[in-house]
């Protein structure tokens, strides 16, 4: 999945603008995802550069975790079954 997929998906899921979808972005790939200490850093991020609250920022990050998840297991299932 290409950075303009993850932003158009993530607008669609959140009702993000395009410009706070290209920002929440930028965020998810400077940062790495894995661990909780993480999680709260970009929570924060999301909530200081986009101007949302905590629930709309976590929300945010569970979709935006869930749209980068498919998309490497889709890369997987291709790999391993061709598909």
């Amino acid at each position: 999945m290409n950075a303009e997929d993850f932003i158009a998906q993530l607008v669609s899921e959140t009702g993000l603008t395009q410009e706070q979808g290209i920002t929440a972005n930028s965020i998810f790939e400077s940062t790495f995802l894995a661990g909780n200490k993480n999680k709260d850093f970009i929570v924060q991020q999301l909530m200081e550069r986009l101007g949302v609250d905590e629930s709309q920022a976590n929300l945010i990050y569970e979709v935006g975790v869930g749209i980068l998840a498919t998309g490497i297991l889709g890369k997987l299932k291709k790999r391993i079954f061709g598909r």
